[in-house]
């Protein structure tokens, strides 16, 4: 008895939960709306476990306070009507990019992965991933071919790829402010016909240069807040557009910043520059190394506005002296390099020819072990001078062989 009521109740249990759950999937609906846009609000489910998932007809639905582990394909395939898609202060790990969305918006969603799809997506406009947990530049972003707006700010990205964001053609607007961002790799030419505003602010990185950057409708560029000792290549020829530049709370080192602004004052825009000319760090030393890049020696002609002209002209010989040492150093090593390579050819050529030495004689060991098997069958009846012969001639190969190994 007590068996069957068990049973019971938990049959009872199970069609209850059952139906509660097809009874939630299935009553989706708007919590409220907004501007034509529909609010999901505590979503809670597998993507697994779907059930009889309905989304409204609308074109914009916001996802808020949504919680499940993966925005999956199939989830998307249910969002039949949906051009635009909002996710805010959710819970979804993974979002697969459906292919015909115009707009994409996740913020402080915990998303650490944006799915694209393979195969070129020629709707989607503007994404925006802020406030989550991205570690890079989301894989096959290139396929994105109508994208205006990339927005990355304030996630856990911590290198840059350009030939990726090279091959957004329309982008215009591309925001990487506040993430762990150390290296660019570099990639030349790098070319944005279309981009007008690009944020690198309040990030890690210890050098950028500007080299073969074709941006010609840039307007707005901001590296503050980095880790700057200087800049390479930034000049009036790469960006014919800007207007706005900032590059405020670096590394900068002083010696370099002079010339930098003295340079930035001959800029037909150089109204826009408010760049105070001590706005640099009297500690920071750049290394003989990083002139040399810049081009820098002549810098011993320049005059710069120092309490102690001569205490940096004694740095600056000091850290060409030192470049000097090392160039010599390498030299050196060069020259054990060139040593050791010869000796291994050297090595490589005997190896060789004992090699060749073996070869020889295996054939003449086989041409003998021949010759035995021609007379092994009638071995007791061997004329004495047919044995002699043969004893003869395997003594010769073998004393033949010692001689040239000696």
């Amino acid at each position: 008895m007590d068996r069957s009521i068990q049973w019971f109740l938990r049959l009872a249990f199970g069609i209850l939960c059952a139906t509660s759950n097809i009874h939630l999937v299935s009553s989706l609906n708007c919590y409220s709306y907004q501007s034509s846009r529909c609010i999901v609000r505590n979503l809670q489910l597998y993507s697994s476990d779907l059930g009889s998932l309905k989304f409204p007809v609308y074109s914009h639905i916001e996802l808020q306070q949504a919680g499940m582990d993966f925005l999956s394909p199939e989830i998307v395939l249910r969002m039949k009507w949906v051009s635009n898609l909002t996710i805010t202060n959710g819970d979804i790990g993974k979002i697969y990019l459906k292919h015909d969305l115009l707009e994409l918006i996740a913020s402080n969603s915990k998303t650490f992965e944006i799915i694209i799809g393979e195969g070129n997506n020629t709707d989607l406009e503007k994404m925006v991933i802020t406030g989550n947990e991205l570690r890079g530049i989301p894989n096959n972003i290139e396929s994105l071919k109508s994208l205006m707006t990339l927005k990355l700010s304030n996630n856990k990205i911590e290198f840059v790829d350009f030939e990726q964001v090279s091959q957004l053609e329309k982008v215009s607007h591309i925001d990487l402010a506040n993430n762990r961002i150390y290296y660019i790799i570099p990639y030349e030419p790098f070319e944005l016909s279309c981009l007008e505003f690009l944020d690198l602010s309040n990030n890690f990185m210890t050098e950028i240069e500007f080299t073969g950057w074709i941006v010609p409708r840039l307007r707005t560029l901001s590296i503050s807040s980095n880790s700057l000792t200087f800049t390479k290549d930034f000049n009036e020829e790469n960006f014919p557009s800007i207007e706005r530049y900032t590059d405020n709370n670096n590394l900068f080192d002083c010696r370099w910043r002079a010339e930098f602004v003295s340079n930035l004052k001959q800029w037909k825009k150089s109204k826009i520059f408010n760049i105070p000319p001590q706005d640099c760090s009297k500690a920071v030393q750049l290394s003989s190394s990083t002139y040399r890049k810049l081009n820098m020696r002549d810098i011993r002609n320049y005059t710069f506005e120092f309490d102690n002209h001569d205490q940096l002209q004694k740095q600056i010989n000091v850290m060409l002296d030192a470049e000097e040492k090392q160039t010599k150093r390498i030299e050196t090593l060069n020259g054990v390099i060139t040593q050791q390579t010869e000796q291994l050819k050297e090595t490589a050529i005997k190896l060789l020819t004992q090699q060749a030495i073996i070869d020889k004689l295996l054939v003449q060991i086989e041409n003998l072990q021949r010759k035995m098997d021609d007379v092994t069958p009638a071995r007791k009846n061997v004329p004495k001078g047919s044995r002699d012969k043969l004893i003869q001639e395997i003594a010769d190969v073998v004393w033949r062989n010692l001689s040239e190994d000696d």
